[in-house]
């Protein structure tokens, strides 16, 4: 239980990272964008900067971590034993060929952040990023749940468009509550103006991200769950039923938005406030998915129950978490 917890807290760090990072780059790419302009307000430049390059380095640490924690699974051996075995792991299994994948995209996103700094908010440093950012995503799709169904399944792919969903709209909720401060915005009617024209990019820009998170979310559910008994059986299912509920209400906060008006000190304030405490509702979110992405899937927990007295096999769910494990 302790472990599983570790993994999971473990976890819920990496998609803080990858969330953010990818919430950030939409903002450059659009959100925090002035209308004609070709360059994100200046006054917020510094934040989003640091944001992004704080996400590379937790991903490049998590990375090189779950690395050694996956092959200490495979060998079942300690820390110092495992070394040794890296690469075999990273050349003789899918993991390790998925994990080329995910080293890839932030060899890619390291290299364009650091030799295009004063092009950083150019639109196409900002598609660069995106493009490394989905095929970090694309490694979790590719060694979660979704993964016991093929590579490059139709499941494995509901799974990349869920993840990128989330993480786009989670991410940029994230990624504003951090970078813009309501007691830095109270008197400042240049800055008020700025988070009022950011909202109404926000609400207008995300409409189609929901779209496909909703959309891949529910076929993910049907497949991973396969029934509504499941989710209050087994862990899985108890874990994916709070996300849902946290969802849920990050849903109508989203679809019934502050209204405009003339005001605009007082849009951007309820606007800044409220995303405070979405950012917080989709932190929730990604704890419940680091958790339950670490326990074996509703519909194969309930067979494992019903076929073995109530009771899901052991070794099942250390041999699933040696191969996948890991997902949205």
């Amino acid at each position: 239980m302790g472990q599983s917890l570790l993994h999971g807290i473990v976890t819920f760090i990496e998609l803080i990272a990858l969330s953010t990072l990818v919430g950030v780059i939409l903002c450059l790419l659009w959100t925090v964008r002035t209308p004609g302009d070709d360059a994100p307000f200046q006054a917020f430049n510094a934040s989003l900067r640091r944001l992004l390059v704080v996400c590379l380095i937790v991903l490049v640490i998590s990375s090189v971590g779950n690395l050694v924690q996956r092959t200490m699974e495979m060998s079942g051996r300690g820390i110092i034993d495992t070394l040794p075995l890296i690469p075999t792991v990273l050349f003789k299994t899918h993991y390790g060929t998925v994990g080329f994948a995910r080293a890839a995209g932030l060899g890619l996103a390291l290299v364009v952040w650091f030799f295009g700094k004063r092009h950083l908010y150019s639109k196409g440093f900002g598609a660069i990023m995106l493009c490394a950012a989905s095929a970090i995503a694309f490694s979790r799709s590719a060694t979660s749940h979704a993964a016991d169904f093929g590579d490059l399944s139709l499941q494995e792919f509901a799974d990349w468009g869920h993840l990128l969903a989330s993480v786009g709209w989670g991410g940029a909720l994230l990624a504003i509550a951090i970078a813009f401060w309501p007691s830095k915005m109270r008197n400042i009617n240049e800055n008020q103006h700025i988070v009022a024209g950011i909202a109404d990019r926000f609400y207008t820009f995300f409409g189609p991200v929901f779209a496909l998170l909703m959309a891949a979310g529910l076929y993910n559910a049907w497949v991973e769950v396969g029934d509504f008994k499941p989710l209050w059986t087994t862990s899985y299912g108890r874990l994916f039923s709070i996300k849902l509920i946290l969802l849920a209400a990050l849903t109508v906060r989203y679809i019934t938005p502050p209204q405009h008006g003339k005001d605009d000190a007082g849009y951007a304030m309820k606007f800044l406030h409220r995303t405070r405490i979405e950012a917080l509702l989709v932190l929730g979110i990604l704890f419940c998915v680091a958790l339950f992405s670490h326990e074996i899937p509703g519909r194969h927990a309930s067979h494992a129950m019903h076929n073995h007295g109530q009771t899901a096999e052991p070794g099942h769910d250390m041999g699933h978490q040696m191969q996948h494990g890991q997902g949205m």
